[in-house]
């Protein structure tokens, strides 16, 4: 806007934002919180400023968000209650990113693919060889495939070659708040190359030995992409191949910056859930591959960070997140979860509740670190990434 600083405001749920100047933020949308009226607005505002009458503008920005959906009140919960309903009542999860963060042409998206794997980063096209060697599961980022496309494609390249897998369990991570540590669902997953089943079976067996709700929170998984991206490449491997089905779990923090790993929600469900996924995956007999769709750190401007990323210090990020991966690879869930609470996850490591819920799940004896990455944007800000394989 005019180069002047604005604040974007975004619903929880990802459907409306609106930009702002940063002034009219700090004066007038700072002060939107139920406790103060125009009129205390407009006081605040002469005490700070001197003079001003403001009551026009604070108006119009009233009018503005709430065309938007983005105050609380009746209006934006009919809205909101309107998304949930009609999503809860769809058999379908709408593929919310086709377009956006990759082509939506089928063809199109096909060698967008492609060229992840053949770029100088990426792993060159899988063999075409049919032969399995015991894969148990990966680790593959969840960034914008435009920014991390090739690491991705070293995880798949993996899954192509070395597993018999026909049910995928990803672990992706909430974005959102949620209620519980772990959210379900059972809506086939739309993509630009067909649609992806989930084993509803499957997850009704999960569902039965918990006593949780883990469909509580279930439009979460509307708009989030951690689980979605990963359908993507899936069925860009096997639309014409093989049939295989997927079980989406969205997990969300385990107030990792806490020095714990459940949050405000009791021990007793993370241990519930991990008990029930690990029977599930035992009784029904299937080949099983499972993925912890993640990113690593987020630090810089955009996540409240001051440090100038150049090149010592994107060395020195490298350098702490493999020295954490490498408890990773060691299959060492203890270690792993004391590297992130030493220093109150300030790297702010995002899948650090799926790479925790692989580690209790998976029955692996090593694991192997295929691609490390980082992705640095203008505003100053770095996001880091890897795909690791599990045997």
């Amino acid at each position: 806007m005019s180069g002047k600083p604005t604040v974007c405001l975004r619903d929880p749920f990802n459907t409306r934002n609106s930009f702002v100047p940063r002034e009219v933020f700090d004066n007038i949308v700072y002060y939107f919180d139920g406790n103060h009226s125009i009129k205390d607005i407009q006081e605040i505002y002469i005490q700070r400023h001197g003079k001003g009458d403001i009551q026009g503008i604070i108006q119009q920005v009233i009018e503005e968000l709430d065309k938007n959906f983005l105050l609380d009140n009746s209006r934006s919960r009919d809205f909101i209650k309107k998304l949930k309903d009609d999503f809860r009542n769809s058999d379908i999860r709408k593929d919310a990113h086709a377009g956006t963060a990759y082509e939506a042409d089928k063809e199109k998206l096909k060698d967008q693919i492609d060229g992840f794997f053949l770029s100088s980063d990426g792993p060159g096209m899988p063999s075409q060889s049919t032969q399995t060697k015991g894969l148990k599961g990966v680790i593959a980022p969840h960034i914008d495939l435009g920014c991390g496309g090739p690491c991705f494609a070293w995880a798949y390249k993996e899954i192509a070659e070395s597993s018999d897998a026909e049910l995928f369990i990803i672990l992706g991570i909430a974005h959102t708040g949620t209620n519980n540590l772990f959210v379900l669902t059972d809506k086939t997953f739309e993509t630009p190359f067909g649609n992806v089943e989930t084993d509803k079976e499957f997850l009704n067996s999960l569902q039965k030995k918990s006593k949780t709700d883990y469909f509580e929170d279930e439009f979460v998984h509307r708009d989030e992409h951690s689980i979605g991206f990963q359908a993507v490449f899936l069925k860009y491997l096997y639309h014409q191949k093989k049939n295989f089905k997927i079980i989406p779990i969205l997990c969300s923090s385990f107030g990792e910056a806490d020095g714990n790993n459940t949050c405000s929600v009791p021990p007793s469900q993370f241990e519930e859930f991990v008990s029930s996924l690990k029977d599930t995956i035992k009784e029904s007999g299937k080949k099983i591959c499972i993925i912890a769709s993640v990113d690593l750190a987020h630090v810089g401007s955009r996540f409240g960070d001051t440090e100038l990323q150049d090149d010592t210090y994107l060395d020195k990020l490298r350098s702490e997140d493999t020295d954490m991966l490498k408890y990773v690879e060691n299959l060492d869930v203890e270690g792993f979860n004391n590297s992130i609470q030493k220093d109150q996850n300030s790297r702010k490591i995002c899948g650090y509740p799926a790479i925790n819920t692989l580690l209790n799940v998976i029955d692996a004896n090593r694991s192997k670190l295929l691609k490390y990455s980082q992705y640095a944007d203008e505003t100053n800000s770095t996001v880091s990434f890897a795909s690791m394989s599990f045997y």
